[in-house]
């Protein structure tokens, strides 16, 4: 009898722990469905930094109409040179040109003039020789891995970053 007891123990406590995790796995398929649901109800939609940049520049532009074409509006010299002064500065805004950023791959045996010959060839610096002569000069290892960029760079800033720890390793 003192096996048969220990067995049917073993059996009820088997049946209700598997009750238990029965109902777990229920309330966890629930809250994955209300999750998901939640999710399709809003329909959010994702911008890009340039896209949010054109809306908020359209709005920009929408808001200077609105204020001038109002027939009521008073206006005096101040306002006037605000407004002068607004237009001004997102004309600047507009003006100043992003600069461009690359993102390069250096792979792995790659030497100082094969560098070189890499960042000349995508504008990040203009003369290949003071690069060469620099790291040269310097002793330090080309690393190997994606590292990013700006056209234009000084041999100095881009020996810096080419020396540096890499975005990710190849």
């Amino acid at each position: 009898m003192l096996k048969n007891r220990a067995f049917l123990t073993g059996l009820g406590a088997g049946i209700i722990v598997g009750a238990l995790l029965f109902q777990l796995m229920l309330l966890g398929e629930q809250s994955r469905q209300s999750l998901e649901q939640m999710g399709n109800e809003t329909n959010e939609k994702l911008y890009t930094s340039a896209e949010v940049d054109a809306l908020l520049m359209a709005e920009r532009d929408s808001a200077q109409i609105d204020g001038q074409t109002k027939p009521d509006a008073v206006t005096s010299d101040k306002n006037a040179i605000k407004d002068e002064e607004k237009t001004a500065s997102i004309e600047k805004e507009k003006d100043i040109t992003k600069p461009v950023h690359h993102v390069i791959r250096i792979g792995t045996g790659s030497g100082i003039t094969d560098t070189a010959e890499l960042l000349e060839k995508h504008n990040i610096i203009q003369n290949k020789t003071a690069f060469i002569n620099q790291m040269q000069e310097s002793k330090k290892l080309v690393r190997a891995g994606y590292f990013l960029f700006q056209e234009g760079m000084t041999v100095e800033e881009a020996i810096t970053i080419v020396t540096s720890e890499p975005i990710t390793k190849e």
